[in-house]
């Protein structure tokens, strides 16, 4: 390459550095907005200095934070620019270098075009089309489910509030039953106030015949007998139902991306569902987080998969002191949960004889069931980067 194009990426303006093969500048590295005029104004730019011709002998980079960078990166790429995504950790390490620790956009973008010139980096990973599509759905489920959760926590404690002997009458009191009640009545007024035959015809449809008129009964005399506060009523009243339709209604949204999750997921064929605990859903997630499992080379490939959930281990030691060694989640958030969340289903339901093995081995040692999980995670991850590298199915090996 004989031009190094560096870009510090900001949320309303970029900055652009442009360097010669040399290490000199080329021109005053310009600021730019994120729209079409600024766009056009980076090219203006260029054009002052290059020829559009010589635009492939042109390396820009910048690096791969937030969301902002995809559409100037699609647009380089149209127009014949090579592209570097760089990985942030790589970046903010050359940045820091030197002793005067001065810090500018315009800084920024001089050393990365620096960076670019000297050309020792890691590129980081940018998906196909597909799979771009395929995380920003998994993505955003995870937000939602995470929205729902708190929504809930908010539930529990309005309930615990007026009603605290609510949570003892339902093993999941946002289970259908639970769920029904709480939309006819949701304060214990409301639920004394309704008759005896119309709760208990309520409880037992809900359930489907699981519940009976006793169930309807102890949840009456429960109600009558509160230790909840009778104030304000009203308010507590109100912030249920909201709280309650907002949980229905983001409900509603994760079944329709479930839907197009699995839709896209079932298409990849992959083997990775033979995984106890990876159905589609999360096999969606975990495949738009790796993408190509071929950038993984090597025999230490699948610590390399690894690092990106963020399950390798972290030691901090100094001198004689020995540190500990934790677990040092970097990489992708979202691929750790995923598998995480897997990694429990194939120990508590799935019951997989070779991942109950390494838990409880774990358990034996002493260790909080989250560290033994965190084991089984850093298994599940080996037998993900296997079955992706061979295109083989799941056999336990006991």
């Amino acid at each position: 390459m004989k031009y190094f194009l560096g870009i510090d990426i900001g949320k309303h303006n970029h900055v652009a550095a442009l360097m010669d093969i040399q290490g000199e500048l080329i021109g005053i590295p310009l600021k730019f907005a994120t729209d079409i005029a600024g766009w056009q104004q980076l090219l203006s730019h260029i054009n002052k200095y290059i020829d559009y011709k010589d635009y492939p002998s042109i390396c820009a980079g910048f690096e791969a934070t937030g969301h902002y960078w995809l559409t100037l990166y699609l647009k380089l790429k149209e127009s014949g620019i090579s592209i570097s995504v760089l990985n942030p950790l790589e970046v903010k390490a050359f940045r820091n270098e030197g002793i005067r620790g001065s810090k500018t956009d315009r800084i920024d973008a001089i050393k990365i075009a620096r960076l670019l010139r000297f050309g020792d980096y890691h590129e980081a990973h940018i998906p196909d089309q597909e799979l771009i599509g395929l995380r920003q759905l998994s993505r955003l489920r995870v937000d939602l489910v995470n929205m729902t959760t708190k929504l809930k926590q908010k539930v529990i404690a309005v309930l615990d509030t007026i009603f605290p002997e609510y949570e003892s009458l339902f093993t999941d009191i946002f289970g259908t039953t639970s769920k029904m009640l709480l939309s006819e009545a949701c304060t214990p007024e409301a639920i004394t106030a309704i008759p005896a035959a119309r709760l208990a015809k309520l409880v037992k449809q809900a359930s489907r015949g699981q519940y009976k008129e006793e169930k309807a009964q102890s949840i009456k005399l429960a109600a009558s007998r509160t230790m909840g506060i009778t104030i304000s009523i009203d308010a507590f009243s109100l912030s249920l139902d909201i709280l309650l339709s907002q949980i229905n209604h983001l409900d509603k949204q994760i079944d329709q991306l479930d839907s197009e999750i699995i839709k896209k997921t079932e298409k990849m064929n992959t083997t990775i569902t033979t995984i106890p605990g990876i159905g589609l859903t999360i096999a969606g997630t975990v495949l738009s987080e790796i993408g190509d499992i071929n950038r993984f080379a090597g025999k230490d490939g699948a610590e390399k998969l690894v690092a990106l959930a963020g399950l390798d281990a972290k030691v901090k030691e100094s001198g004689l002191s020995k540190g500990k060694t934790k677990m040092s989640k970097r990489g992708s958030g979202y691929l750790r949960h995923a598998v995480r969340q897997a990694a429990f289903v194939a120990v508590t339901v799935s019951k997989d004889p070779m991942f109950t093995r390494i838990y409880q081995k774990q358990i034996n040692k002493g260790k909080h069931k989250e560290v033994a999980l965190s084991h089984v995670s850093r298994k599940m991850i080996h037998v993900i980067y296997s079955l992706l590298k061979n295109n083989k199915s799941y056999v336990p090996n006991i």
